[in-house]
């Protein structure tokens, strides 16, 4: 087999009050040069690009996608090559299990469909909203349970996005933590109306109404303790700023805007520096397609998640 050349995009989940259910795919992407290997060799693992992992975790997560899928799969050498800032809140195990499960896909004989394979990201990461939007890209709003996993995909909102990093670790274990067990009728309503406008603003592709859909009571309040400065960031205002939300479990803050992203980044960025910490600003895209698999002849599968991709 020539070369298969798998990558998946970053991703911010929750968009405030669309926790564990909304997730938007972000375009910095993890990606892994793959070559299989003979039977009876030992895989080969190298770390590159600019967040190249310093342990075997993301390994674990890509080793863990590929046995769900294809547990009887060939050794393999693989480069990952890794753009995501890593315990960001930035959707890197996501990315992660998203290239396992694809590489899985490529590998397995027969492949699951697409819908096998998305559900086989969603729980292995244990989060809908972060992993189908690695899978697919774009916006999407994913539920699951007794249900199965049940999801629909929009194209992503038409603004620029803005991703403030600052200088700080915060274990999605531990942010989880910061969390009351129960919460109040008047905060689970307060983010039920504004979820539900969340979803409807992004089908409708109403940016003015996502500044008010993202405003959350059930979990960035209480991240707000751990993470010095959010409580203002997220109080913060400007003319171009079409919404503004903790990316994930954070750290790392998402902004959606009309223009000036720079300077938005830069106001924002300026606000974690005033407590103490120093904070890298992230212009990047927004993805409008999720996992790729290049190389040999696509799988039904992949065919089928590009063509949901190009419908939007």
């Amino acid at each position: 087999m020539t070369e298969l050349v798998v990558s998946a995009p970053a991703s911010s989940a929750n968009l405030g009050a669309g926790f564990d259910a909304v997730g938007l795919g972000i375009e910095i992407r993890m990606t892994a040069r793959v070559r299989v290997l003979p039977r009876g060799s030992a895989a080969q693992w190298t770390y590159a690009g600019p967040h190249a992992p310093t342990h075997d975790g993301i390994r674990a997560c890509v080793e863990a996608g590929l046995a769900r899928v294809a547990p009887d799969a060939p050794p393999l050498a693989v480069t990952l090559i890794n753009a995501i800032p890593l315990g960001a809140g930035l959707g890197s195990s996501a990315a992660a299990y998203a290239i396992g499960v694809a590489l899985g896909g490529r590998l397995a004989d027969p492949s699951p469909d697409d819908a096998g394979l998305a559900l086989a990201v969603a729980e292995l990461e244990g989060h809908p909203d972060n992993a189908l939007a690695a899978w697919y890209g774009g916006a999407v709003v994913a539920a699951m349970g007794e249900d199965g996993l049940t999801s629909v995909r929009f194209p992503a909102p038409k603004a620029e996005a803005v991703v403030v990093v600052p200088a700080l670790t915060l274990p999605t274990s531990q942010a989880r933590a910061l969390l009351p067990r129960a919460y109040i009728r008047a905060d689970a309503v307060y983010n039920i109306q504004r979820a539900a406008l969340l979803g409807a603003a992004l089908a409708g592709g109403r940016l003015d109404l996502l500044r008010a859909a993202v405003r959350d009571r059930l979990h960035q309040p209480y991240r707000a303790n751990a993470i010095p400065g959010l409580k203002e960031i997220l109080a913060f205002d400007d003319p171009a700023l079409v919404a503004l939300a903790l990316s994930g479990a954070g750290p790392s803050v998402l902004a959606l805007v009309r223009g000036d992203a720079a300077r938005i980044g830069e106001a924002l960025a300026a606000i974690f520096a005033a407590h103490g910490l120093p904070a890298v600003v992230l212009t990047p895209a927004l993805a409008t397609t999720g996992v790729s698999v290049l190389g040999g002849e696509p799988s039904e599968p992949a065919k089928g998640a590009a063509l949901a991709q190009e419908k939007g």
